[in-house]
């Protein structure tokens, strides 16, 4: 829609004396138009430019033209609308036409915003907005990653508890587990106790690790000797305090301070225990919400992580993170 011509390659063009490629183009931009207009169209949108004839020819006729949208944004506009992309403006189907609920023009600032209603109920639309460039750009990847985690739970419906729960049940188990093993299991992968239990470390200190990071106000983290889940407690608390009075809810939200658990510093030396399954719990039919999260997500992080580990183990290869 931009009114040059295609490229010829190696070919040659004949043209007529007197004729104009580009009032040529033209003319055939406008007849483009006027179907636009007979169609009763109400929205154009362009991968790249339109011609400046044409776009005020479309105003004219109160159509919206929107160009620059780039190619990212096309997908998602066909399956919004049904619509399909035009693939030359000398032969325009009807068939490329798609359809909305509604169109309605949205101010934040001085930023404007087009808000596609889409007519199937079944897609939904909002708009993302912030007055600061970096934190709009922040927005845009948080959406992004929630809606590719929806994606993933809708295919498979499983979840664990978020908020560094998973991480510190998980740990706390790996550690009674291998606290309990017996010697034969040492013997039969060839290795001593101290050196089985050097890695069983390493692994529930990546575990603790990823949980603390979901810590950012420089507080105190703590676990419960029950569930194993992650607590966290502000900073510049009192000394004489205790942990009870100091916590609220654990970080999936399943547990409270009402049912007076044990608390310990996390990464503090404490004797193993076995953690118990919270599905059994009455507590999970409370109805607070609770942090969730997406299970193929975790396990295929996880997946990675270990063996990427053993990877780098085989090719005798030591990482050294500088940040």
């Amino acid at each position: 829609m931009t009114g040059d011509h295609s490229s010829t390659g190696e070919g040659t063009v004949v043209v007529h004396h007197g004729v104009s490629l580009e009032l040529a183009e033209l003319d055939q931009l406008l007849n483009l138009g006027k179907q636009l207009v007979n169609d009763q169209v109400g929205l154009v949108v362009c991968q790249k430019v339109i011609h400046p004839s044409l776009k005020q020819y479309l105003k004219e006729h109160h159509i919206i033209a929107v160009d620059r949208v780039g190619l990212s944004v096309m997908e998602p506009l066909s399956q919004m609308t049904g619509s399909k992309p035009i693939a030359a403006i000398y032969s325009l189907s009807p068939s490329c036409y798609g359809i909305l609920k509604d169109l309605r023009t949205e101010n934040f600032v001085s930023k404007h915003f087009l808000h596609l209603i889409p007519n199937d109920t079944l897609v939904c639309s909002l708009i993302l907005c912030n007055r600061n460039e970096t934190a709009w750009d922040e927005l845009k990847v948080a959406c992004q990653t929630a809606e590719h985690v929806l994606q993933l739970t809708v295919k498979q419906p499983l979840a664990l508890l978020g908020g560094g729960c998973t991480e510190t049940h998980l740990a706390s188990y790996v550690k009674y587990e291998v606290f309990n093993l017996p010697t034969s299991t040492f013997e039969s992968l060839d290795c001593s106790q101290a050196q089985y239990q050097l890695v069983a470390d390493a692994f529930c200190h990546s575990l603790e690790s990823i949980a603390c990071c979901l810590e950012h106000d420089n507080g105190e983290i703590l676990t419960d000797a029950v569930y194993g889940h992650f607590w966290s407690i502000p900073s510049g608390f009192p000394s004489d305090a205790t942990w009870s009075d100091l916590v609220s809810k654990c970080g999936c939200g399943m547990h409270s301070n009402q049912q007076k658990l044990k608390w310990m510093v996390l990464r503090n030396q404490h004797s193993p225990f076995t953690p118990q399954s919270c599905c059994k719990d009455p507590c999970v039919k409370s109805p607070d919400l609770r942090a969730l999260d997406c299970f193929v997500a975790k396990f295929s992080g996880l997946q990675v992580a270990v063996e990427t580990a053993n990877l780098i183990l085989d090719l005798s290869y030591i990482i050294e993170d500088q940040n």
